[in-house]
C-alpha cells in the first residue's frame, strides 16, 4: 500500500468514524475501488486511531463514564458476544462489496428516521442499554453505522441528544479496546505497522478529535437526520454501480 492510499484511507477512518454513515462501509468501499482487498485487521487498526481520538475528546467526562459503568458493561455485551464469535464470518462478508448498497440503505433509513422521533430525557436504564447495545452489536456488519444503530435506539427509547451521545461514545471504548485486542496478534505479525500506515494512524488520530466535536454540535442541535440523506443517496448510486 502506497503513502498516498494509506494517508486517504486513514482520512476517510478520520472523517466517517464517528459520523452515522459507517466508517467500514467506506473503507470498504474505498478500498473496491482502489483495488486493495479489504481487511477487517486493518481496519481496526485505523480504529485504534480513532480510539485515541475519543478517549482524548472525554478526557473530561470521566464522571459520566465511570457513574454509568454498570449500563456500559450491559451495553457492551452483545458486540463483545458477535465479535469473539463471529469475526471470520465478518471478515468474509466484509470482501463482499455488492452487500454494501443493502448495508447503507439499513443505515441510512435508521438515521433519516431520528428526524420524526420526538426528543426525551429519559435516564438509562439496564434494559436500555442493552438494546442499544445490540444496535451496536448490528454495526460489527460493513456500512451498518455504529454511531448510526447506537444514537437511533438511545433516541427511540426516550435518551436527550446529548445523554445519547456521551453514551454512544461511552460503548465505543470498550468496543473499541475489544477489538483491538482481539487483533492486536494479527497487527504486530502482519506488515501493519510500515511506515505508511503509521502516518495514517496519525493522520486519522488528529482529524478524528476534530470531527468528533463538529458531530456532537450537529447532534445536540437535532441535525442528525441529516446524514440519512447523504447514505441512502449513496446506496442508491452503489445499487448501480456494485
Amino acid at each position: 500500500m502506497s503513502l498516498i492510499q494509506s494517508i486517504f484511507l486513514g482520512l476517510v477512518q478520520a472523517v466517517t468514524e464517528f459520523l452515522p454513515v459507517s466508517s467500514d462501509g467506506h473503507l470498504n468501499l474505498f478500498q473496491h475501488f482502489i483495488k486493495l482487498t479489504p481487511s477487517l485487521t486493518f481496519d481496526i487498526f485505523l480504529h485504534a486511531a480513532t480510539f485515541l481520538s475519543v478517549i482524548f475528546f472525554f478526557r473530561h467526562q470521566t464522571k459520566y463514564f465511570f457513574s454509568n459503568i454498570k449500563y456500559i458493561i450491559v451495553g457492551s455485551i452483545p458486540a463483545a458476544i458477535v465479535g469473539i464469535l463471529l469475526k471470520d464470518q465478518i471478515e468474509s462478508i466484509a470482501s463482499l462489496p455488492n452487500l454494501l448498497p443493502y448495508f447503507f440503505l439499513f443505515t441510512g433509513i435508521m438515521v433519516l428516521s431520528t428526524k420524526f422521533i420526538t426528543t426525551k430525557d429519559k435516564s438509562l436504564s439496564f434494559f436500555s442499554a442493552f438494546i442499544i447495545g445490540v444496535f451496536q452489536a448490528f454495526a460489527i456488519l460493513p456500512a451498518i453505522s455504529r454511531s448510526g444503530g447506537t444514537i437511533f435506539s438511545a433516541l427511540l427509547l426516550g435518551l436527550s441528544p446529548q445523554n445519547a451521545f456521551n453514551f454512544s461514545f461511552s460503548l465505543f471504548i470498550p468496543a473499541s479496546l475489544g477489538a483491538i485486542i482481539l487483533s492486536l496478534k494479527d497487527i504486530i505479525s502482519s506488515d501493519f505497522l510500515t511506515l505508511n500506515n503509521l502516518i495514517s494512524f496519525v493522520f486519522a488520530s488528529i482529524i478524528g478529535y476534530f470531527v468528533l466535536n463538529i458531530f456532537q454540535k450537529i447532534t445536540i442541535n437535532k441535525k442528525f437526520w441529516i446524514f440519512g440523506v447523504y447514505v441512502i443517496f449513496l446506496s442508491a448510486i452503489l445499487f448501480f454501480i456494485l
